[in-house]
């Protein structure tokens, strides 16, 4: 092949997530997938015991609006012991950064960890980290970080206010959906996350943190454009109000996606502005 077509190929492919070639050191994938199928195994005893506690204790959920309990009770208990004790940021930044247990964890070349201030009024949780998010280490950078920068700015808000957060802390390869199983996994590091950072509001940008936080079967198109209330055990804190939206790269989608996000974003400044007055 000539120059050209090589050119277009290697961009073709970075387009697709490829970042790399070959790894340092070989991988056993049979090894790999068998793992997932006894962590998929050893899930449903958890789910069961979930259950029996919820029967003795019922979790406060509301019609309208789905717990994540089912995926909650499907993640690790030891993920769940480890993270309810920690008390710091800095502590459970540490937790996530060491977890080893997700795969995702050894494809990805960084951990996306929330950023911003303790106690802000917003915290932004977007998808699954991209890849300038996956190569910087840096949640909402790139061009999807652009975006939010400038739909922040046509409110009057910036990002520093804000607190950053993705839904899961590592890139699925290749930019693919997270599996069920990784959900379960990461779903407690959100939920602990919320909890230290004790932001006012949550806003969820995209379908993967909205089905986190709001449940595995809502509609995220019909979920966005007003609050509702988290319906969650004591794992995620105290309730929060939460809307949920399109995701900051969905701008490129078409008009009616710009002129969704823009009500969406009315409706945060209008919230933001009768909170203070």
């Amino acid at each position: 092949m000539d120059a050209g077509a090589v050119a277009a190929l290697l961009e073709l492919q970075i387009e697709w997530g490829v970042d790399v070639l070959l790894d340092e050191e070989p991988h056993d994938r049979f090894a790999e997938w068998e793992a997932e199928r006894v962590a998929r195994q050893t899930a449903a005893p958890v789910v069961e015991r979930a259950a029996e506690y919820a029967e003795r204790r019922p979790l406060p959920v509301r019609e309208e609006l789905p717990a994540p309990a089912a995926a909650l009770s499907a993640a690790p208990e030891a993920t769940l012991r480890a993270l309810g004790g920690l008390a710091t940021i800095e502590a459970l930044e540490k937790a996530i950064d060491g977890f080893v247990a997700c795969n995702l964890r050894g494809t990805a070349t960084h951990t996306v960890l929330p950023r911003g201030p303790v106690g802000a009024r917003v915290m932004v949780i977007g998808d699954a980290p991209d890849a300038d998010e996956d190569r910087s280490g840096v949640v909402f950078s790139g061009e999807s970080g652009g975006f939010l920068t400038r739909m922040l700015a046509s409110i009057g808000r910036t990002r520093e206010e804000m607190i950053l957060a993705p839904a899961i802390p590592w890139r699925p390869p290749g930019g693919r959906p997270p599996s069920p199983v990784e959900v379960a996994q990461c779903l407690p590091m959100l939920l602990r996350s919320i909890a230290l950072y004790q932001p006012e509001r949550l806003l969820l940008c995209g379908g993967l943190a909205t089905r986190m936080i709001l449940g595995p079967d809502i509609n995220p198109a019909r979920a966005r454009g007003s609050w509702r209330m988290t319906a969650w055990g004591a794992e995620g804190g105290v309730q929060k109000p939460v809307m949920a939206m399109r995701h900051p790269s969905q701008l490129r989608a078409g008009a009616t996606a710009r002129r969704q996000i823009w009500d969406d974003m009315l409706l945060l400044a209008v919230t933001l502005d009768d909170a203070v007055n």
